[in-house]
């Protein structure tokens, strides 16, 4: 399935591009975008595209040749069945230590169809708009919900960026529409809101930073034959956007792996088993990538405070023990998300969700939770 990731390799990917103003960036490095400082140039075979104000690619080719990536930061499609109140004008103190942020990014296991320019998160609503449990792919809350409403230990605002069908570079692996907004896009969003600490969100240190995505990269592309190639393309887009938070002051993060989507309802109907076992190898060099982008990332940034959730354990725990979590069995669906352990064929219910906010909380114990 290609040739094989290497720690050394993936170092280089996530290392500072262009550390000298003379060296090119490497391909899929950054090479542009505000507050960057590296080179804007890129290796031979290669031209520095711009995603958007704040962040720039080196992608094979050349500009004259290769399109503009597809998605738009415009225009939201995402929709709720509950109305959103007026923006809130109240903002926390910047010096209330009892006031903590949650900041994350991720596809639709992670959506809660939060807008940033809509309802602010306060005290009596963590997640702003739409209120609790937000709009989510699992029947109730998710789990960012558990964790900005049940297991934090203090006020817990949430500013959760994810977009459902969300893929790290829509340029790499392309999403379902054109209009889902990536990890590159949500980050933008970031950065064009809440970057600058403004009144209503004055985040710092009291800000933890959580990252779930990937079950769109590996899902569209696992079968692929330059997969590991592709991973190699993700892993420097994903450690890029981390390099744009980190620039803005970012320095807690929580990054969830791939869990085991050969596992779902889906995959489990519509492959045999040797595709299954497959995929699972690819989620594995996903997570292995992951593991070995962030040693390199915080070889490179002081002081980080990083924790690798692996929410393989939590989906196992209740497809292991379905009826010990209220589910006849492992594989069945319903979207009033408690009866079974899926709210549909791709996407846990509520009883997984919590597993998963449980391992983030006992992760960051004593801190935030």
């Amino acid at each position: 399935m290609g040739r094989s990731l290497t720690r050394t390799t993936l170092a280089l990917l996530a290392a500072a591009p262009g550390a000298l103003a003379a060296d090119p960036a490497g391909l899929w490095t950054q090479c542009g975008g505000n507050g960057y400082t590296g080179s804007t140039e890129c290796v031979s075979g290669a031209y520095c595209m711009a995603y958007n104000d704040w962040y720039h690619q080196c992608v094979p080719g050349q500009a004259s040749t290769t399109p503009a990536p597809s998605s738009t930061l415009a225009t939201s499609t995402r929709t709720s069945s509950t109305t959103s109140a007026a923006a809130s004008t109240s903002s926390p103190a910047s010096d209330d230590c009892s006031v903590q942020f949650l900041i994350t990014f991720g596809d639709s296991y992670s959506q809660t169809g939060f807008d940033v320019g809509s309802t602010k998160p306060s005290t009596s609503n963590p997640l702003g708009n739409p209120p609790l449990p937000g709009w989510t792919a699992s029947g109730g809350l998710n789990w960012v919900g558990f964790l900005a409403s049940e297991y934090n230990r203090s006020t817990l605002l949430s500013y959760n960026f994810a977009y459902g069908g969300a893929t790290t570079n829509a340029t790499i692996v392309p999403p379902y529409e054109p209009t889902v907004l990536s990890f590159v896009d949500q980050v933008a969003q970031f950065s064009d809101s809440i970057a600058s600490k403004p009144s209503y969100a004055p985040w710092g240190d009291n800000a933890l930073f959580g990252v779930w995505i990937g079950v769109n990269d590996v899902g569209n592309a696992w079968w692929k034959e330059d997969y590991d190639q592709v991973v190699e393309q993700i892993m420097a887009t994903y450690f890029g956007q981390l390099q744009i938070l980190y620039d803005a002051g970012a320095r807690n993060f929580a990054l969830l792996t791939v869990p085991p989507i050969h596992r779902t309802p889906a995959v489990l109907e519509g492959s045999d088993e040797s595709q299954q076992e497959a995929e699972a190898v690819s989620i594995a060099r996903y997570n292995d990538a992951l593991a070995a982008g962030l040693a390199a990332f915080e070889a490179k940034n002081t002081g980080i405070t990083s924790k690798i959730v692996d929410t393989t354990a939590p989906f196992n725990t209740a497809l292991d023990n379905p009826t010990d979590y209220g589910s006849p069995d492992a594989t069945c669906f319903n979207e009033n998300g408690k009866s079974c352990l899926w709210f549909n064929d791709y996407h846990p219910g509520y009883e997984i969700n919590k597993l998963v906010a449980e391992a983030v909380a006992d992760a960051w114990k004593g801190s935030y939770f």
